[in-house]
């Protein structure tokens, strides 16, 4: 086909357009190694160079948690981190506490407007791409965006200083779905990966197949990676020392989406990368749990506290399962926000044990209960 010279040479001339299609340069960590497998089917690997990312969930799931845990690991890996905070979520001391080194290779912005978001990131990309256009090599750069859900639009900034109350919902959405799809364009051949965090809304039609949560069409469609997560107690004795995160990859273009994993994030320490990692090798039938040990093959059993000694080794086994489905049980005794059929169940078990403890008390035989004496 002799005109494919010709058209070969006046597509070279427009600019943004490319005749090239390759897979990500390089991958960062997600400072778990559970959340990268079902992220990117790699135990060693989560979000990717040039792609937008979003962690989405409801209120005080850990999305920014998660956020400066991924930003902690693509900066210890060389990445210069550009943090633009709408929700004041992402001061100095969380920043230190969560691993960032807030003195080097670390830029922040706080912005008010969905335009503010988008001028500061688009600056600093047009001087990126003016210096080093789109260079392999070019320095490594992690933009995070917190959060999508906290931006106004310019009408609602002005309503609010004439003391209006008064939304904007449909232009809010449209303003943040262009701003996305500008994103995505603008960083798919450079050196940048690009991470958001949203609300997620409650699914009113549990027939239609989406799930207990839903991430609205005004952002879901520009994301190549969307990371669920849902907050449970992590409980000793009673008492809450953190959470429990269940991380769903609610869409992933790397491996199969849906797969979940649950990670404990206590509060004095933080995520442990280890967390969840002998629950998803027993889901992958590489490790077998007997009691309150674990066996790994040949080896001599053992507690979970020691998991880091035999870690390498377990994840090696898993990494060569990549194309297994990974779907770690969440047990019952989730406290997800909102209801759900995992939460009435509990409740109904709290509220029947509470009875049984009352009626021993009192001097009667535990008996069974049914369901009126539960009522």
């Amino acid at each position: 086909m002799d005109f494919l010279k010709a058209f070969e040479k006046d597509i070279a001339k427009i600019d943004g357009v490319t005749g090239s299609s390759t897979p990500p340069r390089y991958y960062y960590g997600a400072g778990n190694y559970c959340i990268n497998r079902i992220m990117t089917g790699s135990f060693y690997k989560c979000v990717p160079q040039g792609r937008l990312v979003g962690l989405m969930g409801p209120s005080a799931s850990g999305k920014s948690f998660m956020l400066g845990n991924l930003a902690a690991s693509a900066q210890k890996s060389g990445a210069y981190l550009l943090i633009v905070d709408s929700e004041n979520a992402f001061d100095d001391d969380f920043a230190s506490a969560i691993g960032i080194d807030i003195d080097n290779n670390y830029n922040y912005k706080s912005v008010v407007t969905i335009a503010h978001a988008q001028k500061v990131i688009s600056s600093f990309l047009i001087g990126y791409k003016k210096e080093y256009g789109d260079d392999p090599n070019a320095p490594q750069i992690v933009i995070a965006l917190d959060s999508l859900d906290m931006l106004l639009t310019d009408t609602e900034l002005v309503n609010y200083g004439k003391g209006v109350s008064k939304g904007d919902q449909g232009q809010r959405n449209k303003q943040l779905k262009a701003m996305l799809r500008t994103f995505v364009q603008d960083i798919k051949n450079i050196n940048v990966t690009m991470i958001v965090t949203g609300q997620v809304y409650r699914n009113q039609d549990q027939m239609n197949g989406e799930g207990v949560w839903i991430v609205s069409d005004a952002v879901r469609y520009s994301l190549s990676q969307i990371m669920l997560l849902t907050k449970l107690k992590l409980k000793d004795d009673r008492v809450v020392e953190g959470i429990r995160m269940k991380v769903e990859g609610y869409k992933t273009r790397f491996t199969k989406p849906f797969q979940t994993v649950t990670v404990e994030v206590p509060y004095d320490k933080g995520m442990d990368p280890y967390s969840g990692l002998l629950e998803a090798a027993e889901a992958l039938g590489v490790v077998l749990k007997k009691g309150s040990r674990w066996q790994f093959g040949d080896n001599p059993s053992f507690y979970a506290k020691d998991v880091e000694k035999h870690a390498e080794d377990i994840l090696v086994k898993c990494e060569t399962l990549s194309k297994k489905f990974l779907d770690v049980a969440v047990e019952e005794e989730a406290d997800f926000d909102g209801t759900s059929k995992d939460a009435e169940l509990t409740k109904a078990k709290r509220v029947k044990k509470a009875v049984t403890e009352l009626k021993l008390e009192n001097g009667f035989d535990e008996g069974g209960l049914d369901d009126q004496e539960i009522n």
